[in-house]
């Protein structure tokens, strides 16, 4: 019996020794690795980065992250550390570029209750806080009240924080505005000021009276999001990612809903679809790109197929060098092939010191749609939904609807990516390895696609679900 208990207690030491410890979110990195990281980042972004300095110089790019390290005093922990990798990676002016969390990081925080603020917001066009979501248990705030205060803090400075570390193409904004509204903005705030247990803030109510409460945090883990329901047309097909309907009216719209760029059963949905439309001699259509963050480019193309009567093709460049086979340029080893394959690919030329490529796509003359095109785009209309857009408007005199897209109009950097993985803290900094370029005859000034339309969100809008850009399109179809 003795040896039994011996051998039992043998198990369990050894059980014991060799379970992993769970990983410290709170873990501090002294100042000299935080540093570290920081000059790393500087380095590296730099050397694999396709386009570094569009938007901003070397010199500039310097000062900025002298300016960063010259705030760091005290030890940082990992989400500390990611707040300043973050605002320095912003300064470059590419949406596909940005900072993640350690792998450990955020396998620990998937499980971890973070205290967050118990409100759901949306950000108007004048850049003032409404009330979406009250889920707190103090039931005088209502959804429309607006936010002025949270924590002391301004809405115009906080609202300048969280910008300063989202990334975006050029000097966008919506696509940052818009990456904030309803349950990200607590997280955007937490993860610049802190997580805390209470928050305090100031509410002007809609009869105009302003209050200040103290609201306890609730728990990221019972997190909720509240939207009104819109109303919504029944889908004739529809897949993961694509559905498509018919308004039917005095004049038919067919409405194509984009949520991704990716999916099965793509090709065939389109096909199918585009017959459906042809069949029904449907003249009016709608590609609604709202929301839509973008996907594969050969799905784009194969879309662009349909809507424009003519080659399409889409340069992509990157510098001659080896970065793709870096170690320190962490990619699949897939990955690490496809430049190989697309340098083995003509055609293919040198430009300015660059080796460029093209995507091609043509035309599906039979089957092309030959009506009127209305787009419809937001903020968070990105990468491949910018090149979609306008590609639409510039070939196929596309109607553009709603709010200037987040993915610049004259190209981005995407293809493909790498990341590069700090020294000390772990954090990810996500790079991409080509620079695309839209093959329309367009200045970049560093902006996105404008509507033909813009559309303005009232808040009485956001909070009943109303469609502001689908009755556009129904105003100028009459």
């Amino acid at each position: 019996m003795k040896g039994y208990l011996s051998i039992l207690c043998f198990i369990i030491c050894l059980s014991s020794f060799s379970q992993k410890k769970e990983f410290d979110i709170k873990k501090k990195y002294s100042v000299k690795e935080v540093l570290e990281d920081i000059d790393y980042t500087e380095k590296y972004l730099i050397k694999f980065h396709p386009d570094p300095f569009r938007y901003i110089s070397k010199d500039s790019l310097h000062a900025f992250v002298l300016k960063q390290k010259a705030k760091i005093d005290t030890p940082l922990t990992e989400m500390q550390i990611r707040f300043y990798i973050k605002r320095i990676v912003a300064k470059i002016g590419c949406g596909h570029t940005d900072a993640a969390a350690s792998k450990k990081y955020a396998k620990a925080i998937k499980k971890t209750n973070r205290p967050i603020l118990p409100l759901n917001v949306f950000v108007t066009d004048s850049n003032r806080l409404i009330v979406l979501n009250n889920l707190s248990s103090d039931t005088t705030i209502k959804p429309g009240d607006e936010i002025l205060h949270i924590d002391k803090r301004s809405v115009n400075s906080i609202l300048k924080t969280i910008y300063s570390i989202t990334t975006s193409d050029g000097y966008n904004e919506t696509y940052k505005k818009q990456s904030t509204r309803y349950n990200s903005f607590k997280y955007y705030y937490s993860f610049c000021y802190g997580f805390k247990f209470d928050y305090t803030v100031k509410i002007k109510h809609q009869n105009n009276r302003i209050n200040d409460y103290k609201l306890s945090a609730i728990s990221s883990l019972k997190d909720t999001l509240i939207l009104s329901k819109k109303d919504s047309l029944a889908p004739l097909r529809k897949i993961k990612t694509c559905s498509y309907s018919v308004i039917k009216n005095s004049t038919p719209i067919a409405v194509i809903d984009i949520n991704a760029f990716k999916g099965k059963r793509w090709r065939s949905f389109f096909k199918k679809t585009f017959k459906d439309i042809d069949h029904q001699n449907i003249e009016h259509l709608v590609i609604d790109l709202r929301d839509n963050g973008g996907g594969q480019i050969n799905l784009g193309l194969n879309l662009l197929s349909y809507l424009i009567n003519k080659k399409i093709v889409l340069p992509f460049d990157k510098k001659i060098n080896t970065t793709a086979f870096n170690p320190k340029y962490k990619m699949g080893f897939g990955m690490r092939a496809v430049p190989i394959m697309f340098a083995l690919r003509p055609p293919e030329r040198l430009k300015n010191g660059r080796l460029r490529h093209y995507f091609m796509a043509f035309s599906k003359k039979r089957k092309q749609f030959k009506g009127q095109i209305y787009v419809l785009t937001n903020g968070r209309s990105f990468s491949m939904s910018g090149v979609t857009s306008t590609y639409l408007k510039h070939k196929s005199n596309a109607i553009i609807i709603g709010e200037e897209t987040g993915a610049n109009v004259a190209g981005s950097n995407a293809a493909i990516s790498g990341k590069i993985i700090l020294p000390n803290s772990k954090v990810i900094v996500h790079i991409p390895l080509y620079h695309l370029y839209h093959d329309i005859d367009m200045k970049n000034e560093g902006r996105g696609l404008m509507p033909d339309y813009p559309t303005n969100y009232t808040k009485e809008d956001v909070l009943n679900g109303k469609d502001v850009d689908m009755k556009k399109v129904l105003e100028l179809v009459k």
